[in-house]
């Protein structure tokens, strides 16, 4: 494999900076992304904030409120249900072909059901 040069390693600290950022919010969602970015990232990247939050917030809520836990989980699973869902517009319109772009499709698929079917039966 090649080494990468302080040219190229710069860009590539570019670009990487630009990760999670609104514009790149708009970039996946708007399929500007590569297909492994948008599947990768867009599925599994933003669970590195999501989960930790939800499970802060779910600890609160209960120990204040156990009463308002089961709609807060309805809701977060709903929520990510959606954006999976947007996730899942991106990667068709980017319309790989193959059988690793197909999984993906298919187990993107899967989490959004299984999302909106936590959301709808807790």
């Amino acid at each position: 494999m090649s080494e990468l040069t302080p040219k190229q390693l710069e860009a590539l600290a570019r670009e990487r900076a630009k990760i999670f950022t609104p514009g790149w919010f708009a970039d996946l969602v708007s399929a500007r992304l590569g297909f492994g970015d948008t599947f990768w990232l867009g599925l599994f990247g933003v669970l590195l904030f999501v989960v930790p939050a939800v499970v802060l917030i779910g600890g609160l809520l209960y120990a204040q409120a156990p009463g308002a836990l089961t709609p807060f989980f309805r809701i977060a699973a709903g929520l990510y249900a959606l954006w999976t869902l947007g996730v899942l517009q991106a990667l068709l319109r980017l319309g790989r072909h193959g059988g690793y772009p197909v999984a993906g499709l298919v187990v993107t698929a899967g989490i959004a059901v299984c999302g909106l079917y936590a959301a709808v039966t807790l």
